[in-house]
């Protein structure tokens, strides 16, 4: 029915156009641009209300989330330093990031065309000030300004979950236990537990106090 309207309408505008050519006086030619304009008005209607039923339907992006959970950290007097490196920054603006802060937590949110990346972590190891923390978008990462509240503190961890998983696997010196046999047994998890370099000074610092007191060599037992 619409395109049916639409093809008489169309009908009409040329044989009213004629008429308006055909026309001498000023009174009527007139009348006839007037008609003119309303039936040009209502194909214009009919055109854009057709375009948009046959349109097809906008496809909607599909919008995922993920966690971000692999970031960089470094520290100041007065400032934990978060880094989150990220692909595709260039797609994104300052105002695509959303920061919430409170005295021990940080949320951050990083909207992307296609993504929402997220970093939460809900136990800093410390206090800060949340209305001076900041985050700023950088060419190819993002960076995290935490205001310690306690300035001048230096913080060995940045999450209260890694202070006490580390804690956990800290040996610790048997009481009950000979002095010096618990000493090397705490030395010596320190030996399995560290990187090449802990080993290295281990090593060093046993020989060097074994030759003191003509013990011999390294232990064997580490």
């Amino acid at each position: 029915m619409p395109h049916q309207k639409l093809d008489e309408l169309r009908l009409d505008l040329e044989e009213y156009e004629q008429l308006h050519s055909n026309a001498k006086r000023p009174r009527v030619q007139e009348m006839i641009l007037k008609e003119i304009s309303r039936v040009r008005h209502e194909i214009t209607q009919l055109e854009t209300t057709a375009a948009s039923q046959t349109a097809p339907p906008s496809a909607t992006p599909t919008v995922y989330e993920e966690n971000i959970t692999n970031y960089a950290w470094d520290q100041s007097d007065k400032f934990m330093k978060m880094y989150l490196t990220l692909s595709n920054l260039d797609q994104i603006t300052q105002d695509s990031i959303q920061a919430t802060f409170t005295s021990r937590s940080v949320t951050i949110k990083i909207q992307f065309p296609n993504k929402v990346s997220t970093l939460h972590i809900a136990r800093l190891c410390e206090d800060v000030v949340p209305k001076e923390c900041y985050c700023k978008k950088k060419s190819d990462y993002v960076l995290v300004m935490l205001k310690k509240s306690d300035v001048g503190k230096t913080w060995s961890y940045l999450t209260e979950r890694e202070k006490k998983s580390k804690e956990l696997k800290k040996p610790k010196l048997d009481e009950q236990e000979d002095p010096g046999d618990s000493l090397t047994k705490l030395l010596k998890n320190m030996y399995d537990d560290g990187d090449d370099e802990m080993k290295r000074t281990i090593s060093k610092a046993f020989y060097e106090s074994q030759k003191k007191q003509g013990l011999g060599d390294f232990p064997s037992n580490f």
